[in-house]
């Protein structure tokens, strides 16, 4: 079991600013095992560079790997 607070992701924001060369990253986020997808605390906009969006592509594929070829399956994140 992991040490490190987890908040599971009930939703998320995605999109580019042109005029500024950067894309923001919101993630919508829950605090307890009973609150629902729909009462979601709203996260903050994150500013990414397109370097930075790059790196965070690659590290999440890497980890989308590891989880998809490892045989132990966690439970699944919310069903309401």
């Amino acid at each position: 079991m992991s040490d490190i607070p987890l908040f599971p992701v009930a939703g998320w924001t995605v999109g580019p600013i042109p005029r500024l060369g950067i894309a923001t990253i919101k993630f919508d986020f829950l605090t307890n095992s009973l609150q629902s997808p729909a009462q979601a605390n709203e996260g903050r906009h994150y500013a990414l560079t397109p370097a930075q969006l790059r790196e965070l592509m690659q590290r999440m594929q890497s980890a989308l790997d590891v989880l998809e070829s490892s045989g132990e399956q966690g439970p699944e994140g919310p069903l309401n």
